[in-house]
C-alpha cells in the first residue's frame, strides 16, 4: 500500500476504507508515522522504539482532520528530537498533562489557602489576631486579581502592575502586598508547584516606591510630657470613665494600649504588686516575650483600686459589655481622646494647636517616652528598659532572659519612674538620678 503524502491522498484513503474494520497507511518521508482508520475514526500514530527499554511503542497523536497532516509531521519531528536525547515522548506527554492538571488545580487562591492553613494549624505557633487581620488585608487584592489563575501562570510583571496600582493611593500597602505575594509564591516553590518565585525579581530598589519608616509620635522632653500628664489628670470621669485611668496606666506601666484595655483582674496580684499577662503582640514572635511581668508602683495600684468597685465583678478591668469584638474598652477610643481638640491646649508641637496631641503623642508613644527618659534622665540602661517593654533580650552567652528575671531591679525602676512622673507634674525637673547599673547588668548577664 503506497505511502500517503497529501491531504487529497488521505481523503481518498478514507473513502476507500469504508466498510473495513482497520486499515493503516504510512506517511511518506516520516518513519514510524502512520494513519490508522477504524470505523469512523481516523487518527495519526507514531510507532517508535523506546530509547532505553528497546520496546516498540505506539503513540496516538490526534484525530484527523482536527490534527492536520502538517501538525502530525511537526509532532513526529518533535518526538524524533526527544528520542535523540533519550526521552520517551509518551512519558514526556503524560508528565506535561499532569503538570497542566496540577496547574489548573493549584490556583493562587488554593495555594494561598494552603499556606494560611499551615500557618494556623500549628498549635505551638498561632499568629496573633492582629497578624491574621493584616494577612487578610494584604491577601485580598492578590486573591481578587489572581485568585482563579494557576499559580504557575502569574508573572512578575502582573504582580508588579498590581502593587504599583495600589501604591498610587497607598505606598506602604503596595510594598506589603508585594511581600505577601512573595510568601505565597515561596510556598508554591516549596510545594513543587512552580520552579522559581516570580516576586524575587521585584526586589530592586526601583521596582516599587520605598516606604519611609514612621515611628509613633511621642513626647520625650520632661516638661512637655508633664503637660500631657496634667492634661490626662484633668479628663472627666463621667462621660468616658475608662480613658483617664487607661492613659494613666499607659504612663505608669508603658505597656501597649491593647494589653491595658484587655487587662484582666485575674492577671493582677495586688499583694505581690504585679501584673502577669500574655502580651497580644508577643505571641509566637522571636523578638517579643510570650509572658510578661510588670511591677506595679503604688501609683498604678491606686488607679486599679479606684476601678475595683466598678468592674471587680467582671473578667476585664475595663469591662464593656456593649463591644461586640471583645467585652472590654476599645483601644481606638484612647487614641481619639488624645486627638480631641480639648486636649493639648498648651499647643505642644508646632502647627498642632487645636488638634489635641495628633502627630505629637500617641498611646504607643508612652513606650518611647518612658524608655528615653528612664535612660537619659534616671540613668537606667537599655537592658532593663527593653525587658520591661517586653522585648526579647539576650545575655552575653546568647541566652534569652526568661520572664521572671530582673523583677526586683525592674520593681525599683518602676517605682522610681512613677515618683519621677509625680515630680515633673509638680514642676520638679532638676531631680535627675545619674545611676550606674553597669555592675547590675553584668550580674544579670
Amino acid at each position: 500500500m503506497a505511502a500517503l503524502k497529501t491531504d487529497t491522498q488521505i481523503k481518498r484513503a478514507i473513502k476507500d476504507a469504508k466498510g473495513q474494520k482497520r486499515v493503516y497507511h504510512t506517511i511518506g518521508g516520516y518513519q514510524g508515522l502512520r494513519l490508522r482508520l477504524r470505523g469512523g475514526c481516523v487518527e495519526f500514530q507514531h510507532r517508535y522504539t523506546h530509547p532505553i527499554t528497546g520496546k516498540r511503542k505506539e503513540m496516538t497523536l490526534g484525530q484527523y482532520p482536527a490534527l492536520t497532516l502538517e501538525q502530525a509531521r511537526q509532532t513526529h519531528a518533535d518526538n524524533i528530537r526527544m528520542l535523540t536525547k533519550m526521552i520517551d515522548p509518551i512519558t514526556q506527554r503524560d508528565n506535561e498533562r499532569a503538570r497542566q492538571a496540577t496547574a489548573i488545580t493549584n490556583t493562587f487562591q488554593a495555594v494561598a489557602d494552603d499556606w494560611l492553613y499551615e500557618l494556623t494549624s500549628n498549635p505551638d505557633h498561632q499568629p496573633a489576631t492582629s497578624t491574621l487581620r493584616n494577612i487578610n488585608n494584604y491577601l485580598k487584592p492578590l486573591v481578587t486579581a489572581f485568585g482563579q489563575l494557576p499559580v504557575s501562570e502569574i508573572t512578575s510583571q502582573q504582580v508588579l502592575a498590581l502593587c504599583r496600582d495600589i501604591q498610587k493611593e497607598y505606598v506602604h500597602k503596595g510594598n506589603r502586598v508585594k511581600h505577601m505575594a512573595q510568601r505565597i509564591f515561596a510556598h508554591a516553590v516549596l510545594k513543587g508547584f512552580i520552579e522559581y518565585n516570580p516576586v524575587t525579581q521585584l526586589s530592586g530598589a526601583k521596582a516599587l516606591k520605598a516606604t519611609r519608616t514612621k515611628h509613633h509620635a511621642s513626647l520625650t522632653d520632661p516638661k512637655d510630657f508633664a503637660v500631657l500628664l496634667k492634661d490626662i489628670d484633668l479628663l472627666s470621669n463621667t462621660s468616658q470613665p475608662y480613658n483617664k485611668p487607661i492613659l494613666q496606666l499607659l504612663a505608669l506601666t508603658f505597656a501597649r494600649v491593647g494589653d491595658i484595655c484587655a487587662m484582666k483582674w485575674a492577671d493582677i496580684d495586688l499583694n505581690a504588686k504585679q501584673w502577669v499577662f500574655t502580651p497580644q503582640k508577643g505571641q509566637r514572635r522571636d523578638d517579643m516575650v510570650e509572658s510578661l511581668v510588670i511591677p506595679l508602683a503604688p501609683q498604678a495600684i491606686a488607679v486599679l483600686e479606684r476601678l475595683r468597685p466598678l468592674t471587680g465583678g467582671h473578667d476585664y478591668v475595663f469591662h464593656n459589655p456593649n463591644r461586640k469584638k471583645a467585652p472590654h474598652h476599645d483601644p481606638q477610643a484612647v487614641n481619639k481622646v488624645l486627638n480631641d481638640p480639648s486636649m493639648n491646649k498648651s499647643g505642644i508641637g508646632a502647627g498642632y494647636e487645636g488638634r489635641g496631641y495628633l502627630n505629637v503623642h500617641t498611646p504607643h508613644g508612652f513606650r518611647a517616652s518612658a524608655k528615653t527618659m528612664l535612660m537619659e534622665r534616671l540613668g537606667y540602661d537599655e537592658l532593663l528598659t527593653e525587658i520591661q517593654l517586653g522585648h526579647q533580650m539576650l545575655n552575653k552567652y546568647g541566652k534569652a532572659y526568661n520572664r521572671m528575671q530582673a523583677v526586683p531591679e525592674r520593681t525599683r525602676m518602676m517605682n522610681e519612674w512613677a515618683n519621677y512622673l509625680d515630680d515633673i507634674k509638680a514642676g520638679k525637673f532638676d531631680n535627675v538620678i545619674h545611676a550606674s547599673f553597669k555592675q547590675q547588668s553584668q550580674k544579670l548577664g
